[in-house]
């Protein structure tokens, strides 16, 4: 059997990376949930710098991921020999949420973090599609920094940016951000073949921000070589000229990155 889906044979130390300088989060330690090797994710994004995605589902297989008894045990471990931490982050190289044993992960972790580490922020990254499923609701409430993807302010954006797999949609992903307390909002924008940034679907994106009315709001484009060609950055000026349109419209706190 293949070694990347074999869950005895991947190496656990793929779980943990960093710690890392992060510029929103401080000094960071990563937790991944998936092998490296592949990208399984409910997103296919046009600017991602992890390429294409392999596994484009929500409901990939439990082998596809580490173990809750992996995880736990690489967090312990790490944490134990970390030093001084700004923030424990679930990121990598997929949505973490479709772990189908996220809930009792998260849960794990937060009481390592509680007991080992209890001045860290506990963050996630995670680009929203499963928001709508109770169990996911309940273990975004343990963490300090739910921070949530929303790149488009239309279903059509969405399609052509985000590539979601069956099943996702906007106005699901929007639904599902408003059950999370407190969050904070990300987006990721782009121009040149793939667009979000242009003034008619900036907008859009806008009435969507003010109606959600999350906790903060990030803004920022590629830093990284994306998926696709044909895909440009939106250059620092802009962003700063929506960031003072967000502030303007919403009276939102929102920074640039």
């Amino acid at each position: 059997m293949d070694a990347w889906v074999n869950q005895r044979r991947m190496p656990t130390s793929q779980i943990i990376y960093g710690p890392v300088s992060s510029r929103r989060l401080g000094r960071s330690l990563g937790i991944n949930l998936f092998p490296w090797g592949r990208k399984i994710c409910s997103f296919d994004c046009v600017y991602c710098e992890h390429g294409v995605t392999d596994v484009l589902t929500l409901a990939p297989r439990l082998e596809d991921f580490f173990s809750a008894e992996d995880v736990s045990a690489a967090v312990e471990n790490a944490l134990q020999q970390s030093g001084s931490l700004d923030c424990l982050t679930f990121s990598g190289n997929g949505e973490p949420t479709l772990h189908p044993q996220f809930h009792s992960i998260a849960q794990a972790v937060r009481t390592l973090r509680d007991r080992l580490k209890p001045q860290t922020q506990l963050a996630v990254f995670s680009n929203a599609s499963t928001l709508h499923r109770p169990e996911i609701q309940l273990a975004l409430a343990l963490f300090d920094l739910p921070i949530l993807k929303l790149d488009a302010g239309t279903e059509e954006v969405l399609q052509a940016v985000n590539r979601p797999a069956a099943g996702v949609t906007l106005a699901t992903i929007v639904s599902g951000i408003k059950r999370i307390p407190h969050p904070v909002l990300q987006a990721l924008f782009v121009h040149g073949r793939y667009d979000n940034s242009s003034s008619q679907a900036f907008v859009q994106w806008l009435e969507l921000l003010a109606e959600i009315r999350p906790q903060a709001v990030q803004i920022y484009s590629l830093d990284r070589l994306p998926a696709q060609d044909g895909v440009e950055a939106v250059d620092r000026s802009r962003l700063e000229q929506m960031a003072n349109e967000i502030r303007a419209r919403t009276g939102l706190p929102v920074q640039v990155y």
